[in-house]
């Protein structure tokens, strides 16, 4: 295994050159942002923590009074420091461009003295980055293997397209567990749900863990039973049979057994923060109302459209179907049967047969999503669904 993580941190640290390209462009950014008095400039972060991968950008935040319209005076200098940035929106309004061939994102927020009674959803990232600058210890490289591991497991970020671990959260537990080796033993035995700490207040999780800065925050909210499973089963795997694929995977195409339908939908519109998961929402929804004609497996990706692929058993039902009633037990067991004089009892269920409400797998998607297009086969732009990259 020693071997192995070396070569990923032989890919995955950065060199020398751009340690100092790095550090030179952040140090030029903050003298630049200083000569504005109406905020304060800070570099925060993996790039101001040192646990950042090669390529990475650098996060530049602009710390202003309480009362500030972040949306204008926020936005406005931003722009002077990143005038060709592209202006995106996830809970809070920022900058993301490029100087230097350097990724930037320049973020108005507020300066806050409590991490506890944030203002913006952003207010806490200073707190984050001193708190693990102070307990880092020279973990640098245990949390480079971390999120390289969990990047190839596909859950490593905390967005809603993801639903994987922040950065911040991979920071943490490499701390609080001393290394990623026994990050992953941990991992390897975690079953939902998680408790790794009392979090008072805060809704279920898949994973509770208190923020260091703020208690009362469950870090790993972010986190979806999706993005754990795969960090259990990536764990397991990687214990059981070390390999360099995990780190690095390589797509691999699932073998449909089914049938393959790709749904077209027109781009929403935004970017892909806010659009994946919208498309998302709509697989998901999907998924759920083709229940009768045994789904598999589905996918979602945006290119010029949106596209959802969803494998099944069919794609057309016959002319009579079963229809669960309710048990003799339920409420509503004689109204059933008032209904369908010619329902059985089916173990502890009363059914019925009858035609279906739709017969054919677009119809029910078209009545979900009706300027959506129905292709049998997967459609140009769309990605098949992937199969788990590590068993080959």
């Amino acid at each position: 295994m020693t071997e192995i993580l070396q070569e990923v941190l032989k890919r995955v640290r950065p060199g020398e050159k751009e340690l100092a390209r790095i550090g030179q462009l952040s140090q030029r950014l903050l003298d630049e942002a200083s000569g504005d008095s109406s905020f304060s400039p800070l570099i925060v972060g993996s790039v101001a923590k040192g646990t950042f991968l090669k390529g990475a950008d650098i996060d530049l935040f602009l710390m202003f009074k309480s009362g500030t319209d972040l949306k204008k005076e926020g936005l406005d200098a931003a722009r002077k420091i990143l005038p060709e940035g592209r202006e995106l929106y996830a809970q809070h309004p920022y900058l993301r461009g490029e100087i230097d061939g350097v990724g930037l994102d320049v973020v108005p927020c507020y300066e806050i003295d409590d991490p506890a009674n944030p203002t913006s959803a952003v207010d806490r990232t200073p707190f984050h980055t001193e708190w693990v600058k102070q307990n880092i210890a020279g973990m640098e490289d245990q949390i480079r293997l971390a999120k390289q591991f969990l990047t190839g497991a596909g859950a490593y970020g905390a967005g809603a397209a993801v639903g994987g671990f922040s950065g911040y959260l991979v920071e943490i537990l490499c701390i609080k567990y001393q290394g990623f080796a026994n990050l992953l033993k941990e991992m390897s035995g975690w079953r939902p749900p998680v408790r790794l700490g009392t979090v008072e207040g805060a809704p279920d999780s898949p994973i509770m863990l208190s923020d260091p800065v703020d208690k009362r925050r469950n870090v790993a909210a972010g986190v979806t039973l999706r993005g754990l499973g795969a960090a259990v089963l990536a764990s397991k795997a990687f214990m059981n049979e070390p390999a360099l694929d995990f780190f690095f995977p390589k797509k691999i195409e699932r073998s449909a057994k089914g049938h393959v339908t790709t749904v077209v939908i027109p781009h929403p519109g935004g970017n892909e923060e806010t659009a994946l998961p919208w498309l998302q929402r709509q697989g998901r929804k999907i998924y759920r109302a083709i229940a009768d004609f045994e789904p598999i497996a589905w996918n979602a990706n945006l290119g010029d459209s949106g596209f959802i692929v969803v494998e099944t058993a069919t794609v057309e039902l016959p002319n009579i179907v079963p229809h669960k009633g309710p048990a003799p037990w339920d409420d509503g067991a004689m109204e059933f049967l008032r209904k369908y004089p010619d329902a059985s009892l089916s173990g502890d269920r009363l059914e019925i047969g009858k035609p279906p409400r739709h017969s054919k797998i677009e119809e029910v998607i078209l009545e979900l999503l009706p300027k959506a297009e129905v292709k049998s086969g997967l459609e140009k732009g769309a990605d098949p669904v992937q199969r788990v990259p590590w068993l080959d």
